[in-house]
């Protein structure tokens, strides 16, 4: 006598069970994943763009720790600065004195792969320097008080007064703010 051998395997309904279950598995996980990259490329803009606001007010910083250092020394801090409150100001890591210009405000990648407002490489980052003299009621600026602001992708410069409520993330906007003095006097 033969004993009848149990047939193995799968059936056709069980294929094609597990394969839509598979396909709407992956198709579930393509938007998130769309998702995660897009809000990690936004992350690495907004850090970026904080780097450029905060090398904005440095460079302003430098300029006027140089025109210190200059023998002879420069008369007064405000030296290869505007010389009133400007809003539309632009400088580089190169630069000797801070550009006004109501232009563009576009950075470039330059030869080096720095950020500069002339280069070869078109950026989706813009950057512009706000000064701002305060003088304490006297004839001699005391302090300047600098915002740098950066921008990228679309979005433009907010309204002044920059503030979080108009400059945030949400509008792909970062700005840092400081108060330089006459520390040397």
């Amino acid at each position: 006598m033969k004993k009848k051998q149990g047939k193995k395997g799968f059936l056709l309904i069980e294929a094609m069970l597990a394969t839509t279950v598979l396909v709407f598995g992956i198709v579930a996980v393509i938007p998130l994943v769309s998702f995660s990259l897009r809000e990690a490329m936004d992350s690495r803009d907004q850090v970026i763009a904080g780097m450029l606001a905060q090398e904005g007010v440095e460079l302003v910083q430098n300029l006027r720790d140089n025109n210190w250092v200059q023998v002879p020394a420069k008369t007064a801090f405000q030296d290869n600065f505007p010389s009133s409150n400007k809003t539309d100001c632009r400088i580089d890591y190169n630069s000797s004195d801070v550009k006004t210009c109501g232009s563009s405000f576009k950075l470039y990648l330059d030869g080096s792969n720095f950020y500069a407002h002339s280069g070869a490489t078109a950026t989706k980052f813009q950057r512009k320097i706000e000064l701002a003299f305060d003088t304490n009621n006297n004839t001699t600026a005391k302090q300047l008080v600098i915002t740098s602001v950066t921008v990228w992708g679309t979005a433009g410069f907010p309204p002044d007064p920059i503030s979080a409520a108009n400059c945030n993330t949400t509008a792909k906007c970062v700005f840092t703010k400081t108060t330089l003095t006459t520390w040397h006097q």
